[in-house]
């Protein structure tokens, strides 16, 4: 043991880690931690400014902003966009389609699920002088900024069609610019310490940040500076949006620079000669991730959360507009209310939600979240429109933003919970890290599921007939309306009175055509002009998407957690996972502290065909083990059984394409119409899902019949499935 590093670290880092790993191994693999110290030989950069007694051993404040700062530029960017682009797409100047709008969506999650794998492989196989994240981050610097303030820019385009496909296409270039920036920038933050509690602190910063960069991107900024005439007069266009997004790049591009050039990365690892099949590759990277015990707990809670909790949000614009209505407020300013009241109140409950993981465990944290959560979610579904004496706008503000800030703001602690699996992986595989993977694969199948959150509510919207913004030329002033009528009468009579061809509601549909799909004439009390209440089946969506489906998906979050191994759940645990990676690297056998009774043993060195057996789980390796077990460890190995699962499954995958191409082909003409109420989304998402089970299993297939013909050994079998081994808790196999 090195006693230097033990005083240095005393503390901070757990004694048995001390004990087990050299002070210089130490400053390699985790280079922005600080060792200075007043104890001992004083260090060549002496202390800190920020500390007098040295940071031991710490990971600085300075760091972690450093690492963090990125996130504040990029989700006041985002937070932007989300909060506001759909709608100024929908119901301001551009008048685009819903259909196009969801097609894009679905296209552009299935690209970006696509690509997520192949960044993970880049950024952690990059052996670069300039270090495996620096390069991605400095090319996110340009690229994100300039493709979210593309998409801000439809006045480039005519209205309608022309501008729902300017949407789609900058929509697409904007998820891939979500994985240019966030797996490596997420991978980098999984490595900056090897603490629990600094882990937890480090993505603390990281929520704070983008917090921050959201109350700023989506309420305190457009709060003085966005106009009505961005979100709901069709007549004009808007100049804010674009203006206002450019200031937030030019911010991003500056901290994701100065983290290019001041941050710090371990040095690369020996480069891997690459194969024709390797285990880098990406459907091996996710079988390895998926076999990760912890890491499935915490995929089931993302997945829950894209599939159903992030709903809300992503028409929470719309819900104050037409499900709330304007009779009290401008749903633009409610809707900046809460945003401020939620991350607010989030921002305040995020040293409570600190001080209660450091009390209990960081899986008792996302527990909590989730449950709470569900609960909050569940009462929104009394919400309905306001009648003018503002008790509904109150309770909406009171519960979305008061009441659900708290709830949200624990979801930091999954990723501190992420990063723990990470570590275990470490351990399992005997010392290999594999931060990208983790984040890709966190990523990779939610983003699958959220395709349908962000595109079927706006099917739905257009299916039961969604009616846009009156045009602002034509809405008389109802504040004072005559003896015996009521400003809604008044709103009401007016538009019934409509002329032939007069146009006053749109240029396509007749105010009587909105009468009769269920739209209210109805008069909006806080601007003392006409306005619209959408009928009854498109509040119900606006309510279901706000209340019903987060509130099960938050409850089913929970229920995942139950899957999470118990002996995992306590920052002890995580410090028997360090202490045993140290062992395991110098050479020792170790058993595994979350699941006792399996042992673990230093890596070996791959052999010829480890790259192609990876493409198998551990059950396929074992039955080809089973088979033929009286054989030796030179003989071949009967490997001709291997494909036929992963046959039936891509078949499966096959038969899902065809009628996806139907339901696209026979929809495509409705995406052109004005709602764009096509099943052609549907269609793609079919197809989508067919051909990545054709593709996930078809390439199993393909390299299962590459070891048929060139054969493989007992012994090469037996290899790979000791690797796996220690993740399914299976007995190695000796030969």
């Amino acid at each position: 043991p090195d006693p230097m590093l033990a005083g240095e670290m005393h503390g901070i880092v757990p004694t048995s880690v001390c004990a087990s790993v050299s002070e210089p191994t130490m400053k390699e693999r985790y280079p922005m931690m600080c060792w200075c110290s007043t104890e001992g030989p004083q260090h060549p950069e002496g202390l800190c400014r920020a500390t007098r007694q040295g940071h031991r051993g710490r990971l600085p404040l300075t760091s972690k902003l450093l690492w963090a700062a990125p996130f504040f530029g990029w989700h006041s960017m985002k937070s932007l966009k989300v909060g506001y682009m759909q709608r100024f797409y929908t119901d301001d100047y551009p008048r685009a389609s819903f259909g196009i709008m969801a097609f894009a969506s679905v296209l552009s999650v299935l690209m970006d699920a696509f690509t997520d794998p192949t960044m993970a492989s880049w950024t952690d196989g990059l052996r670069s002088k300039f270090g495996r994240r620096r390069p991605f981050i400095f090319a996110a610097a340009f690229f994100v900024p300039t493709a979210i303030t593309l998409g801000w820019t439809p006045s480039l385009v005519s209205p309608g069609i022309a501008a729902s496909l300017w949407y789609g296409a900058f929509h697409i270039m904007y998820k891939l610019a979500d994985t240019l920036l966030l797996i490596p920038l997420e991978a980098w933050g999984a490595q900056l310490t090897p603490v629990y509690k600094e882990s937890t602190s480090v993505w603390t910063t990281r929520k704070l940040m983008g917090d921050f960069g959201i109350i700023v991107g989506i309420a305190v900024v457009p709060f003085f500076f966005v106009t009505r005439s961005c979100l709901a007069t069709p007549d004009d266009g808007c100049v804010e949006f674009p203006a206002i997004n450019i200031v937030y790049g030019i911010g991003f591009a500056c901290s994701a620079l100065l983290l290019a050039w001041r941050g710090k990365e371990p040095p690369p690892a020996a480069k891997i000669e690459r194969v024709r099949y390797s285990c880098e590759d990406t459907i091996p990277m996710l079988i390895a991730t998926f076999l990760n015990r912890p890491f499935r707990s915490v995929l089931a809670v993302e997945a829950a959360k894209a599939a159903g909790q992030d709903i809300p949000y992503i028409i929470l614009p719309y819900l104050t507009a037409w499900l709330l209505g304007e009779k009290c407020l401008p749903s633009t300013k409610v809707f900046q209310y809460i945003v401020l009241c939620n991350l607010g109140m989030g921002l305040l409950s995020v040293p409570l939600w600190s001080c209660f993981v450091s009390r209990t465990s960081k899986h008792a944290g996302t527990l909590a979240y989730n449950l709470l959560l569900g609960v909050v979610m569940l009462v929104c579904v009394s919400f309905g429109h306001d009648s003018g004496d503002c008790s509904m706008t109150t309770l909406m503000i009171g519960v979305l933003g008061i009441a659900a800030g708290p709830a949200l703001a624990g979801n930091f602690i999954v990723w501190a919970l992420l990063a723990d699996s990470v570590d275990y992986d470490e351990l399992l595989t005997g010392g290999r890290r594999r931060e990208a993977s983790y984040y890709m694969a966190a990523q990779f199948v939610p983003k699958f599921l959220s395709i349908p959150a962000e595109s079927v509510p706006f099917l739905l919207l257009a299916y039961f007939k969604y009616a846009r913004p009156l045009k602002a030329s034509f809405k008389p002033l109802c504040g004072n309306p005559p003896a015996g009528m009521t400003p809604d009468d008044l709103c009401h009579a007016f538009y019934m009175n409509e002329t032939a061809g007069a146009n006053w509601c749109s240029d396509i549909l007749t105010c009587q055509n909105l009468h009769d799909n269920g739209v209210t004439f109805i008069c909006d009390l806080a601007f003392g002009e006409c306005g619209i209440k959408q009928n009854d089946n498109v509040r119900m969506v606006l309510r279901m998407c706000l209340s019903m489906i987060p509130s099960l998906f938050g409850f089913l979050a929970a229920g995942a957690l139950i899957a999470y191994p118990k002996q995992a759940r306590s920052e002890e645990a995580h410090t028997k996972v360090i202490a045993a990676i140290a062992r395991v690297k110098q050479g020792e056998i170790v058993e595994d502290p979350w699941r006792p009774g399996s042992m673990i043993h230093p890596a070996e060195p791959p052999t010829e065909l480890a790259g192609a057996l990876s493409y198998f789980w551990p059950s396929e390796l074992k039955s080809c083990l089973d088979r033929g077990s009286g054989a030796g460890a030179a003989e071949p190995a009967d490997v001709s059984r291997l494909w036929h699962r992963p046959l039936a499954v891509t078949l499966v995958g096959l038969v899902l394409i065809p009628p996806g191409i139907a339901v696209v082909t026979a929809g495509f003409p409705d995406l052109f119409d004005d709602l764009g109420a096509s099943v052609s989304p549907l269609g793609l998402m079919a197809i989508g899902v067919g051909i990545s089970g054709a593709w996930f299993n078809g390439m199993r297939v393909r390299v299962a019949l590459h070891l048929q013909r060139v054969g493989v050994s007992r012994k090469e079998v037996a290899a790979r499935y000791n690797v796996v081994a220690p993740f399914v808790g299976g007995r190695r196999v000796d030969l």
